[in-house]
């Protein structure tokens, strides 16, 4: 199976490349800006399944969320038809696309592409709409709140919390790797709606305040040289992602 994937040095794409780097019978093809255009061309023939998860997030020029998040992937799927290749496309959206934020239009558009995509392709449009998504390589002030206060308490360094109860809804990436993994096996049910999210029980709800003491008390008992086991799904979660971040 040939699978390519955008946005590989991601924090999603790094994590899904390193499971799909040990599946026998795989072969991982790269796209991002510095690919040649002609080689993908004649590479899109070949290719079994696509992993869109390229995307920008807070750039310093707003147009990058049309060039990047928009006609970057309309290019892509214009190649695949170009092929006549009908391959399944998962592409990682966000709960933020009912937004009216330029990030969450980019992302609606984004899934009207593939939409569009799909139907003329007779494809698989496989659209994700994520939360907050947190675990190891997440960029810290960036990607995911876990990912700053890990990287700051980890070295000592302070952390800002304007509203303790402010509650997040957060996925693990390993939880959310192993959803996307399954559509390589055939169809997956989606959401009433139309889109995939991962089930309620791996929906993690934590207050700010919360979160911060959890990843204050790893820190805490990795000074101490304790090592505890946790059970809780949320904080062994939460410890192993702390543990990435130490430095």
């Amino acid at each position: 199976m040939n699978i390519l994937i955008t946005g590989a040095t991601g924090f999603i794409g790094q994590n899904l490349t390193e499971k799909l780097a040990h599946k026998k019978g795989v072969t991982l093809l790269i796209y991002d800006p510095r690919t040649d255009q002609n080689n993908l061309a004649r590479l899109s023939s070949t290719i079994d399944f696509v992993f869109h998860l390229a995307a920008v997030h807070r750039p310093l020029d707003q147009a990058e969320f049309k060039t990047v998040n928009v006609l970057y992937f309309a290019e892509l799927m214009r190649k695949l038809r170009g092929q006549n290749n009908s391959c399944p496309v998962l592409f990682t959206s966000s709960y933020q696309a009912i937004d009216q934020t330029p990030y969450g239009q980019s992302k609606l558009a984004a899934e009207e592409e593939l939409k569009r995509h799909a139907e003329a392709n007779r494809s698989r449009a496989i659209i994700y709409r994520l939360t907050n998504t947190f675990g190891r390589y997440a960029r810290p002030n960036a990607h995911s709140v876990v990912a700053t206060f890990c990287f700051n308490i980890a070295r000592g360094l302070p952390i800002e919390i304007h509203d303790p109860n402010r509650i997040m809804h957060l996925y693990y990436i390993d939880d959310v790797v192993k959803s996307f993994l399954a559509h390589l096996n055939g169809w997956v049910e989606p959401d009433a709606d139309g889109f995939y999210r991962l089930p309620k029980n791996l929906m993690y709800e934590i207050t700010l305040g919360a979160l911060a003491e959890n990843i204050k008390s790893f820190k805490e008992d990795y000074d101490r040289n304790y090592k505890t086991i946790f059970s809780d799904g949320l904080t062994a979660k939460l410890h192993a992602t702390f543990l990435s971040y130490l430095p």
